[in-house]
C-alpha cells in the first residue's frame, strides 16, 4: 500500500473521529451565533493591532492588553465560543498524539503513553 493511500486513510479516520465531529458541530453552532461572530471579529482585530505594533518594534500597551483580556473574558462568557474552544482543544490533543505516533515510527522509538485525559481513539 502506498504512503499516500495510508495518509488518505488516516485523514478519513480523523474526519470520522468523535473529536473531529464534536469540533465541527461546535464550530457550526458558533458560526450561527451572531454575538459569537462579533466577539471573535473584535478579538481578531485587536490581536492583529497588537501584532502589528510588535512587528513595528512597539510595545503592546497596557490598555491594549486589558482590551484583549476583556474580549477573552467575553469569549469565555459565550457558551458557543467556549464549547468550540473546548472541542478544538480535545481535537488538537488527538492530532498531537497522531503526530507523536508518526514521529515515533520515523525515529524507531516507542510512542509516548497518553495521559488519562486522552480523548477516545487517540492511543
Amino acid at each position: 500500500m502506498s504512503i499516500m493511500k495510508k495518509a488518505e486513510e488516516l485523514g478519513e479516520a480523523i474526519v470520522a473521529s468523535q473529536e473531529y465531529d464534536q469540533m465541527k458541530g461546535a464550530e457550526d453552532k458558533m458560526q450561527a451565533d451572531e454575538a459569537a461572530k462579533a466577539i471573535l471579529q473584535e478579538f481578531q482585530t485587536k490581536q492583529r493591532m497588537a501584532q502589528m505594533a510588535q512587528m513595528n518594534g512597539q510595545q503592546v500597551t497596557e490598555d491594549m492588553q486589558k482590551e484583549l483580556q476583556a474580549i477573552q473574558a467575553k469569549m469565555q462568557g459565550n457558551e458557543n465560543i467556549k464549547n468550540f474552544m473546548e472541542a478544538q482543544e480535545k481535537f488538537n490533543k488527538v492530532m498531537q498524539t497522531v503526530n507523536q505516533v508518526i514521529t515515533a515510527a520515523l525515529t524507531g522509538e516507542e510512542p509516548q503513553e497518553c495521559g488519562s485525559d486522552c480523548g477516545a481513539g487517540c492511543c
